[in-house]
């Protein structure tokens, strides 16, 4: 799990650096354009999210350590620096932004997030108290309290604390109404 959590480290930090090089790239102050501090040549293509998945591919091919981890856990990882892109650029409802994006250090990306549980093509499954985890296998799991008839179980993030790994699951009560 640590192994996996320094090879998300890196892609986001790839991944940032790409959007901050195409931002770099195509802004420049109104008023003057400098040859020396500009890179002039060729813009690539506008850097989001559906960009950065679709390159994934690539990712696995020329880095085959990224084929052990799942690949939702990947795009999940993209995912979270889009959101955070996103608050960064555009203003919420009251005009406030949220801070730039930061380049993680070693360590930094502690939690693994399986956004399907229990479904057919899911990359985990929780049965009495074992979660299986798609190219990980059987984990042993204490749950400290049980889960509620009705619900269904929709995420499991995997966090590391300072005393060891837990589990994190996000459930949806189907018979609350949506509207």
């Amino acid at each position: 799990m640590s192994h996996w959590g320094e090879l998300l480290r890196r892609h986001w930090n790839y991944a940032l650096g790409q959007r901050l090089d195409y931002l770099r790239r195509t802004r420049s102050s109104i008023d003057r354009c400098s040859l020396i501090s500009e890179p002039i040549g060729e813009i690539t293509a506008r850097v989001d999210y559906y960009s950065q998945a679709a390159n994934l591919k690539e990712t696995k091919s020329l880095f085959p350590e990224y084929k052990d981890i799942y690949a939702d856990c990947q795009q999940q990882n993209i995912m979270r620096l889009d959101q955070a892109w996103k608050r960064w650029l555009v203003p919420d409802k009251s005009g406030k932004r949220g801070g730039k994006p930061r380049f993680n250090k070693q360590g930094d990306i502690c939690s693994i997030t399986w956004t399907r549980v229990n479904y057919a093509k899911a990359g985990s499954h929780l049965t009495s108290s074992t979660l299986k985890l798609s190219k990980i296998g059987y984990i042993p799991v204490i749950l400290h309290r049980p889960i509620p008839d009705g619900f269904d179980i929709k995420q499991a993030t995997i966090v590391s604390k300072a005393d060891g790994w837990y589990v994190s699951f996000a459930l949806e009560d189907n018979t609350v109404p949506t509207s």
